[in-house]
């Protein structure tokens, strides 16, 4: 037998497909919107459990196509709409270098507002 020789790459479409999971997107969208100045997670593992840790993540996926629905909580005097607009292009852009998922919608509500604390300064005695 002859040796064919060196084989040219095949397309992205020849050598098959990837599926990612809904849950993968969840994940991806919550890393995301916690990078975001003024986004801050809360909430134990009970609270998780219950359903009142922030950020979560709600994601549905068809075919390359996912859309997002996110809950997060935002520190005081973060201007709202500012940081839910960040959110959305930060998971937008994420979920498209990583998973390359073309994003339809990503649906941003602030549900939680928390005062940002700031260390107090003791004095020395």
């Amino acid at each position: 037998m002859t040796d064919p020789g060196p084989r040219a790459p095949l397309d992205p479409e020849e050598r098959g497909r990837l599926d990612v999971a809904e849950r993968v997107v969840e994940r991806i969208a919550t890393i995301a919107a916690g990078e975001v100045a003024g986004v801050i997670g809360t909430g134990s593992a009970f609270e998780g459990v219950l359903g009142r840790r922030y950020p979560k993540a709600a994601a549905k996926v068809a075919g390359q196509h996912a859309t997002v629905s996110l809950d997060l909580a935002v520190t005081w005097p973060m201007p709202l709409a500012t940081t839910a607009a960040t959110v959305r292009d930060r998971v937008r852009s994420k979920l498209h270098e990583l998973v390359s998922l073309e994003v339809d919608s990503v649906d941003v509500t602030v549900a939680k507002v928390v005062r940002e604390t700031r260390p107090t300064e003791r004095r020395p005695q």
